[in-house]
């Protein structure tokens, strides 16, 4: 089963560093958003690196979607 974080191998494939001041580097100079450990270790999640090499694309729903068009609306404009 997958993590949620990329692994140390999956991160070192990415960047092409296996040193973690490398790897940080690497990920800021593109504009990466990334946490540090406490060991230094940049973590980078696994959607987010999905994401940012294009296989997969952000989805946003809106909160306030436009009101739905009835299907059907009585004409008053006959009646007396």
């Amino acid at each position: 089963m997958e993590t949620e974080i990329l692994s140390d191998e999956e991160l070192a494939d990415i960047t092409g560093y296996k040193a973690r001041a490398w790897q940080r580097r690497w990920l800021d100079d593109r504009k990466w958003l990334y946490v540090e450990s406490r060991g230094k270790r940049p973590l980078v999640g696994r959607m987010y690196a999905r994401m940012k090499l294009g296989m997969i694309t952000p989805t946003i729903i809106d909160p306030n979607p436009p009101p739905a068009v009835p299907a059907w609306t009585p004409d008053f404009s006959r009646v007396n």
